[in-house]
């Protein structure tokens, strides 16, 4: 995966976003069940970047809080690999506007 630029623009972010989520969605295959509202919560989110129901930003933040929801609530446990990609995700939220 490309490091992004600080003035990417959304498609871009998109883009990477809906990889990261494929790469999660795999990983969390494996898992219990415990992780179901994980996984639909990755899933509804991909579907927002990939039909641009709203402005990439926008999906992006939400996606951080619904994430971080379902994690406290369901008490899960992420492996190494996978809290490494939910970082990254979580870093496409993160633009810097500059002059």
């Amino acid at each position: 995966m490309n490091k992004l630029k600080w003035f990417s623009g959304g498609n871009e972010r998109a883009d990477q976003a809906i990889q990261l989520i494929d790469e999660l969605l795999r990983a969390f295959d494996d898992s219990s069940s415990h992780s179901d509202r994980l996984r639909t919560v990755l899933r509804n989110n991909r579907e927002a970047l990939i039909h641009k129901q709203a402005a990439v930003p926008f999906i992006l933040s939400r996606m951080n809080l619904e994430i971080s929801n379902a994690l406290l609530q369901n008490n899960i446990l992420l492996t190494k690999q996978q809290s490494d990609k939910f970082e990254q995700l979580s870093s496409l939220a993160n633009i810097r506007y500059g002059y």
